[in-house]
């Protein structure tokens, strides 16, 4: 091993700032008790440090306008159009695997690991791709809410086909693909055409020893029939499904009022929510938050009757689940969701909701009113919930699979290594 002691040496890199990314953190906790040293690299903010450990994992940051000029990143930029490989990162990385003595590449996300996939060959080093959602489609779904430049520029020189064929060249030529579903799963091996015997199933789950289950509910709602949705916006959301189910749900249970915890991170589609609220009178009935702290979530779904994700049916929600969904039903709350196989698969099993049609604005008014009016269902269905959450969907299950595929993976290497010796 690389390390200056016996324990594997794990470099993670992300392209995204850190704190905070809840799949990271969980990883990186679950691989430490596992006796790994975990490393990340990452960007950063302005103010914060080039090195240093939260929890088990030492944090290395690039603080990129720092340390290379506008016109270096420029060229860069232009270079990764081009080749899909980001000279920026592949000489960060390299210095990275060095400093840290990393002997395993963990890379988030599929934008960075043709990029690491060259460092790692060059030191034979084994790479995990970390796939945290079907990429290419998630992009398609992404462009949908942006602006026009941009959306114009991206599709011209990363068009969703090119996204396909580096999502497939990358799960082919890594040594173990990570998947949040079985549906993914199935995506990377049936469409992508990865060894089914490298792709392991690391889900969204929730850590039941870190999330409080016990929160005090955000004020303000106490007289209200509040259901709700937490996390990032988007055309695939299914947030314009739950605003338009308002007046039919209003109709019957006139205390109902919608919560939307969260922003889209693009003002246009934010705006866009807000005239559909404004276009049907909703100001009174609807709330935007914008962003919360991750540790204030829980008290806003504390303050929910019923939870939603209404995600749209295409490749993209197809293959993956949020954790929203997991948090929801550890705080036992009911959860209604529309018929998008994974969510759905989740929700039926573990009988914690209803399950309406995908887009029906009647099929969701429909759910909710039965709901408000049974409080003794929505117990019941939350209780169901938390006990799935317990007994099958958390953390401690998810960190015992990710365990696995690394120990056969250092195994693996650790002969590969022999046999050169």
């Amino acid at each position: 091993m690389n390390g200056s002691d016996d324990r594997p040496r794990v470099g993670m890199i992300l392209r995204g700032f850190f704190p905070r990314d809840i799949r990271v953190e969980k990883e990186a906790r679950s691989l430490a008790a596992a006796g790994y040293d975990v490393h990340l690299l990452c960007l950063g903010r302005p103010n914060e440090r080039e090195q240093e450990l939260v929890g088990p994992l030492t944090v290395h940051r690039i603080h990129r306008e720092a340390q290379y000029n506008a016109v270096y990143r420029t060229i860069k930029t232009a270079r990764y159009l081009l080749t899909l490989q980001d000279v920026i990162w592949e000489r960060e990385i390299s210095r990275f695997v060095d400093a840290a003595g990393v002997d395993i590449l963990h890379v988030h996300d599929l934008p960075l690991v043709r990029t690491a996939q060259t460092v790692a060959a060059d030191r034979r080093l084994p790479v995990v791709a970390d796939l945290h959602e079907n990429y290419p489609e998630a992009a398609r779904q992404w462009r949908k809410g942006m602006a026009s430049p941009r959306r114009i520029i991206q599709n011209t020189f990363t068009p969703i086909t090119r996204l396909k064929r580096l999502e497939q060249e990358a799960v082919r030529h890594v040594d173990r693909v990570l998947a949040t579903t079985p549906e993914g799963r199935r995506h990377y091996v049936e469409d992508c055409g990865a060894d089914p015997l490298i792709v392991h199933i690391v889900s969204n789950t929730v850590d039941l020893e870190t999330f409080d289950d016990t929160a005090t509910p955000v004020p303000g709602f106490e007289e209200e029939f509040v259901v709700s949705y937490v996390g990032s916006f988007g055309p695939h959301r299914g947030l314009e499904t739950a605003i338009d189910a308002m007046p039919a749900l209003i109709e019957s249970v006139p205390n109902a009022h919608l919560l939307l915890v969260g922003s889209a991170g693009e003002d246009a589609y934010d705006r866009a929510l807000r005239d559909r609220v404004a276009r049907r009178g909703l100001e009174d009935q609807v709330t935007f938050t914008g962003w919360v702290d991750f540790e204030d979530v829980p008290r806003y779904v504390a303050a929910s009757d019923v939870a939603t994700v209404l995600h749209r049916d295409n490749p993209h929600t197809g293959t993956t689940v949020p954790h929203k969904l997991f948090q929801y039903m550890a705080l036992r709350t009911p959860v209604v969701v529309s018929d998008v196989d994974p969510l759905a698969r989740v929700v039926d099993r573990a009988d914690a909701g209803r399950i309406v049609l995908d887009g029906d604005t009647s099929s969701l008014a429909s759910a909710l009113a039965s709901l408000a009016t049974d409080e003794e269902m929505r117990h019941e269905l939350g209780v169901n919930g938390r006990a799935a959450v317990r007994r099958r969907y958390n953390w401690r299950r998810e960190a015992e699979r990710l365990v696995a595929a690394y120990q056969g993976l250092t195994d693996e290497r650790s002969k590969s290594v022999e046999g050169r010796v």
